[in-house]
C-alpha cells in the first residue's frame, strides 16, 4: 500500500458517510452528523458543505453542544469523535437523552474498555447501533503532510507525561490508518524524542496484544521506518525565505485550516489540493514558474469562453444553446478560481515587495549556503541594515543566519547596534530578540549546520547580482528530480535531505555520518515478521515527523524525492506547521522561559544562602 494520505481519508470517509442505508431497497436517509472540536478540522479539511449534502449530511452539529439540540426523531444521526473524557461525557449524556432516532459512533482513535462500558450503560434507550474505530487522529494537509492533533492542556493534561501519550497516539492513528507497524528511528540528542519513541515503541507491543498491529507489514518485504526528527536539530529550515507556491503563501500570508484570510479584501479563500487542480499542480512551482502557468490557465479560460460565447450564443441549432448553457456552472466556478488565484499571487507580489525580499533571500541563500565570503557579506549586511525600510524581522533572520556561518564574528556586535538603533530599525529589536541573537545556539543545540548547496558545482554565484538581471530568468533549471538546483532563490537544501539521503543510501553520505546520529527501536512484531535483518534491509516506507512544527518546504522535498525514487514511499508531519513568524515566536518563548527558570534558580540559590547565614 503506498503512502497516500488522500486515499486513506477516502476511504475513512466512504464508510463513514455511505454506512447508513433506510430501508431494503438500500436508499439513503438524511442524517445528522455530531463532531467535536478534534474531529471537525478532520472532515472540513477533506469536504466542503456540499459535498456533505451529497452524502445525505443535512446537518453538522458539535456535540459539546448536545443540549441545545431540538429533538428530531426522524432523523438517524452519524457521531464522529475523538475518544478523550470530554468528548466521552458528551456523548453518554446524549444517549441518555437522545434528540435522534439511533446512532454510528465513529472514533478517530482506539476507544478503552471502560469507556465502552460508559457508553453502554448511557445507552438506555438502545439507540446506538454500531460503534466502529476509525483511525484518523490527525489533519491531512496535502496527500504527503499530516499534522497531529493537541488536545488542550486545561481540559485534558496536567504534566507533559500526558502529552507525549496524546502525541503517540496520534501516531499511532497515523500507523493503523497507514496499515504499518515501523522500525523506530529517533535522533538521540533529543530528550523529548526518546520519550515519545519509548511511548510509541510501548503503544504499539500494548496494541499487539490486541492484534491492531499484527500482519499489517504482510505486503512490505522490508520494515517501514518511522523517523521521528526534532526542529531544534534544523533551526535553518523554518527562517529561509521560501519560493515555492504553497510555502510562499503560509510564509507571506498564512494558511490555517486550508483557509486563507486577506485582510485587504476582507475575504477568506479556501485551498484544497484535491478539489483544486490549479493548485495542486502548482504547490511546488517557484514564483517564475507558477506566474507563467497562472498566464497559461488564465489564457486557457478566455479560449474556452470565447469559442463558445462567439460559436454558439449565435446557433439556431437547440442542442447547441442547450449545450454551452450546461457550461455557465462550469466557467463560472472557473473563473471564481481564478479571480482567487490572481488575488493570492497579487497579495504575493504585494508582500515581496514590501519586504525588500528579491534582496533578502538573495542575500538569505548567500550566507547560509557558503556562496561568498565574509568581508562582503559583511559589507552588503551593513548596507541593508542602514535601511529603516527593512522589516525589523528580516534583518534579525540574516543575523541568525550570519551568527550561524560565522558564529565568532565580531561585527554581530556592529549588527545588533544598528538593528537597537530607531533611526535604521522601526521598531528596534526587543529585548527578547537581543537574547535570541545572543542565545541562539544554546536554545537550539549544537548541531546547527550550514545549507546544502549547489555551490561547489556552479562557482561562487554571489558576484552575479552586481548585474541587472531579469527576475523571470532567476528561476531556472529546476530539477524535479534532485532537490538541488540551479535557481538562485532555492540554493539552500533543508536538513532532511541528509538525513533521508543517509536512510536510503547510507553509503552515499559517510563524510555526514557524524551528524546522523540516529538509534533504534524494534516492536516485538517487526522483530518476529522480519527478525535481525529488519534494520539492515533497504528502505521501501519512511513515515518522517518532525517535533516542534514541519515546513512546506521539507514538504516539497518529500514529494521531489518521491518523484525521484518511485519505489520509495515517503510522507512527512508533525506536530505544528509553521512559517519563520511562528518558529521565531517559540524561540522567543524559549528565551523567557528559560530566562524565567534562571530566575527562579537564583531565588532558590539565595534563600538556600539565606538559611544557611540564620
Amino acid at each position: 500500500m503506498t503512502l497516500n494520505l488522500a486515499k486513506v481519508s477516502e476511504t475513512y470517509f466512504s464508510k463513514l458517510f455511505n454506512s447508513q442505508r433506510d430501508g431494503s431497497n438500500g436508499s439513503t436517509k438524511a442524517k445528522v452528523l455530531l463532531v467535536d472540536r478534534y474531529t471537525t478540522p478532520v472532515i472540513s479539511m477533506s469536504y466542503t458543505q456540499s459535498q456533505l449534502l451529497q452524502h445525505d449530511i443535512i446537518l453538522i452539529e458539535l456535540i459539546e453542544n448536545q443540549h441545545d439540540l431540538n429533538v428530531m426523531k426522524h432523523l438517524n444521526c452519524i457521531v464522529y469523535v475523538k475518544p478523550t473524557k470530554e468528548s466521552i461525557q458528551h456523548l453518554t449524556n446524549e444517549l441518555k437523552n437522545p434528540h435522534f432516532n439511533s446512532y454510528q459512533l465513529f472514533l478517530n482513535n482506539t476507544i478503552n474498555k471502560n469507556q465502552l462500558e460508559k457508553l453502554a450503560e448511557a445507552d438506555e434507550f438502545e439507540t446506538i447501533q454500531s460503534v466502529i474505530e476509525l483511525f484518523q487522529d490527525y489533519v491531512i494537509v496535502n496527500q504527503n503532510l499530516f499534522i497531529t492533533q493537541k488536545v488542550d492542556p486545561p481540559i485534558e493534561i496536567s504534566k507533559s507525561t500526558d502529552s507525549i501519550v496524546e502525541e503517540s497516539n496520534s501516531i499511532i492513528s497515523l500507523l493503523l490508518s497507514l496499515k504499518k507497524c515501523p522500525i523506530i528511528k529517533y535522533e538521540q540528542n533529543s530528550i523529548g524524542l526518546k520519550r515519545l519513541s519509548s511511548e510509541i515503541l510501548y503503544n504499539i507491543n500494548s496494541n499487539s496484544n490486541n492484534n491492531l498491529f499484527d500482519d499489517l507489514n504482510q505486503k512490505s518485504d522490508t520494515a517501514p521506518i518511522l523517523l521521528l526528527l526534532d526542529r531544534k536539530n534544523d533551526p535553518i529550515t523554518p527562517i529561509i525565505t521560501p519560493w515555492t507556491y504553497q510555502s510562499m503563501i503560509n510564509e507571506l500570508i498564512g494558511i490555517k485550516k486550508n483557509i486563507v484570510n486577506l485582510v485587504e479584501s476582507n475575504e477568506s479563500v479556501t485551498l484544497s489540493d484535491t478539489q483544486d487542480k490549479f493548485y495542486r499542480e502548482s504547490l511546488y512551482l517557484n514564483y517564475g514558474d507558477l506566474t507563467e502557468k497562472f498566464q497559461k490557465y488564465v489564457e486557457q479560460y478566455k479560449s474556452q469562453t470565447k469559442q463558445s460565447w462567439g460559436e454558439n450564443l449565435n446557433s439556431q441549432n437547440l442542442s447547441e444553446l442547450k449545450k454551452i448553457l450546461t457550461k455557465f456552472p462550469e466557467y463560472k466556478k472557473l473563473s471564481a478560481n481564478i479571480l482567487k488565484h490572481l488575488n493570492l499571487i497579487s497579495k504575493l507580489d504585494t508582500e515581496i515587495s514590501k519586504r525588500n525580499l528579491w534582496d533578502i533571500g538573495e542575500l538569505q541563500q548567500t550566507i547560509i549556503c557558503d556562496l561568498d565570503n565574509q568581508q562582503a557579506l559583511k559589507i552588503r549586511l551593513l548596507e541593508l541594515f542602514d535601511q529603516p525600510n527593512i522589516p525589523t524581522d528580516e534583518k534579525l533572520k540574516l543575523v541568525i543566519l550570519y551568527s550561524v556561518r560565522f558564529p565568532n564574528a565580531n561585527e554581530i556586535t556592529t549588527f545588533i547596534a544598528k538593528l537597537n538603533d530607531p533611526s535604521k530599525s522601526n521598531p528596534v529589536l526587543t529585548v527578547t530578540q537581543n537574547a535570541l541573537i545572543k542565545k541562539f545556539k544554546s536554545i537550539v543545540g549544537p548541531n546547527i549546520r550550514s545549507g546544502t548547496s549547489n555551490a561547489a558545482k556552479n562557482g561562487n554565484i554571489g558576484n552575479i547580482f552586481n548585474k541587472k538581471i531579469n527576475i523571470n530568468n532567476l528561476f531556472n533549471n529546476i530539477g524535479h528530480n534532485n532537490p538541488k538546483t540551479d535557481n538562485i532563490y532555492m540554493q539552500y537544501v533543508p536538513r532532511l535531505n541528509d538525513t533521508l539521503e543517509y536512510l536510503l543510501a547510507p553509503t552515499s553520505l559517510q563524510e555526514n555520518v557524524h551528524s546522523i546520529n540516529l538509534s533504534t527501536l524494534v516492536p516485538d512484531v517487526v522483530s518476529k515478521q522480519y527478525g535481525l535483518k529488519a534494520q539492515n534491509e533497504p528502505v521501501q516506507d519512511i513515515i518522517v515527523y518532525i517535533k516542534g512544527g514541519v515546513t512546506y518546504e521539507e514538504a516539497r522535498l518529500v514529494h521531489e524525492l518521491s518523484e525521484a525514487n518511485p519505489k520509495i514511499n515517503l510522507i512527512i508531519g508533525g506536530d505544528n506547521l509553521i512559517n519563520s513568524a511562528e518558529w521565531l515566536d517559540s524561540l522567543y518563548d524559549a528565551i523567557n522561559e528559560s530566562n524565567e527558570t534562571n530566575i527562579d534558580g537564583t531565588r532558590t540559590e539565595r534563600r538556600a544562602q539565606l538559611r544557611d547565614i540564620l
